[in-house]
């Protein structure tokens, strides 16, 4: 037998019943859940086993529990029945006032003693069909959960599996549904029927509060969602409308291949060790109505064949070439230096009655102005931007 740390308070946890486990299934109706050491008590806490009893409810059977309001304080939790959950790798905890599956089954100490057992709950019973909450009483659900009125459940297709939050965040295993295209943004355009597709949301928009019509998937209104598409198109409105009108990507909202969509209003990709990997087969873009900032502490670097800033009117790339900073100041030196030649020979300019003052004064002028050009020559380059 495996020994687990704090087994004292493990077995402490476990019922006192010596009779056979037996999986007879009853009805408890839940007055507290270990989720915190402090909650619903510290002393209920140690009392579960500690952190290896988290999860853990405090129930009374249903038929007991009737004209019960109960509360969360010891007094009156330490008459309720402990029962742990019964999956430990999917973690759905009930509320307190809801009512959940109980059976019989074995227990850490059943290699020792095969008439020990311990009460596990297998499910929250589906009172309101709502997956906020299913409590049957008009009490405080916890200490901190607090219901909200705009939270709906999603509207199921035939053969769809849904998963969702108490919160208005969920997944969807769904598929294209052609019959229903009127009120599903992913069946219309035509699409196969049945081609599948994955939608993971935090946040859903209601804005009828008043009504219990569920939700349905809308990819403009939701706070936070992932769309992952096999053939299905998207009604995505970009949030950037600078967008070259003809050397831009295909839309999302006319793509009809797999993509996956991630949307909402920041976008975060963080490398905490190495490195941000982009490929792409076709292209990549980059759209904001504001500033697209690129930061290095080292270089940046882009290398292609072509490298084009700024588009033209119709939409087409520039062909005007930039210098080379180097190879710019070498050609201007020697321009320069030619004019700096012909400054001397003007200087050295007479006639039979002496200089020619007029190009003497050309001269002096022109040597003054070439050298205040060649004092900045050097300033032209860029300490910062190269090319070849």
């Amino acid at each position: 037998m495996r020994i687990r740390e704090n087994l004292g308070g493990i077995l402490s946890s476990i019922n006192s019943s010596t009779s056979s486990p037996k999986n007879k299934e009853q009805i408890g109706k839940v007055f507290g859940v270990i989720t915190t050491k402090d909650t619903p008590t510290k002393r209920q806490f140690k009392r579960a086993g500690g952190y290896n009893g988290i999860g853990t409810v405090f129930y009374l059977e249903y038929d007991l529990s009737k004209n019960i309001t109960g509360s969360i304080n010891d007094d009156f939790l330490n008459k309720c029945t402990l029962a742990k959950p019964n999956n430990s790798s999917i973690q759905n905890y009930p509320l307190v006032g809801e009512l959940i599956n109980i059976i019989n089954a074995p227990s850490p100490t059943t290699q020792i003693d095969k008439n020990k057992s311990q009460k596990y709950y297998t499910g929250i019973i589906n009172i309101w069909n709502n997956n906020q909450q299913n409590s049957i009483s008009d009490i405080s659900l916890g200490k901190t959960f607090n219901e909200k009125s705009d939270i709906r459940n999603l509207l199921s297709f035939e053969g769809d599996r849904i998963y969702q939050g108490r919160k208005g965040n969920g997944i969807r295993f769904g598929s294209t549904v052609p019959f229903h295209s009127d009120i599903s943004e992913w069946s219309r355009n035509g699409r196969p029927d049945g081609d599948p597709i994955t939608i993971l949301v935090n946040g859903y928009v209601t804005t009828d509060t008043g009504s219990l019509i569920p939700n349905i998937e809308e990819i403009n209104k939701e706070k936070s969602s992932i769309y992952m598409t096999s053939t299905q198109t998207l009604p995505l409105i970009p949030g950037a409308s600078i967008i070259n009108p003809k050397k831009s990507s295909l839309a999302p909202s006319k793509y009809v291949d797999s993509q996956i969509i991630l949307n909402s209003d920041r976008v975060t990709i963080n490398s905490k060790k190495d490195e941000v990997l982009l490929f792409a087969k076709t292209n990549i873009e980059l759209n904001s109505d504001n500033i697209i900032n690129i930061n290095a502490g080292k270089v940046a670097h882009i290398n292609s064949p072509s490298i084009a800033l700024g588009t033209n009117s119709d939409g087409s790339y520039p062909k005007e070439a930039v210098l080379l900073g180097n190879q710019t100041i070498i050609a201007f030196d020697k321009i320069l230096n030619a004019l700096q030649n012909l400054a001397y020979y003007l200087k050295q300019a007479s006639t039979q009655d002496g200089p020619i003052v007029g190009c003497s004064m050309a001269s002096t002028q022109l040597s003054a102005d070439l050298k205040g050009i060649c004092d900045q020559l050097d300033k032209c380059l860029s300490t910062k931007v190269y090319t070849t």
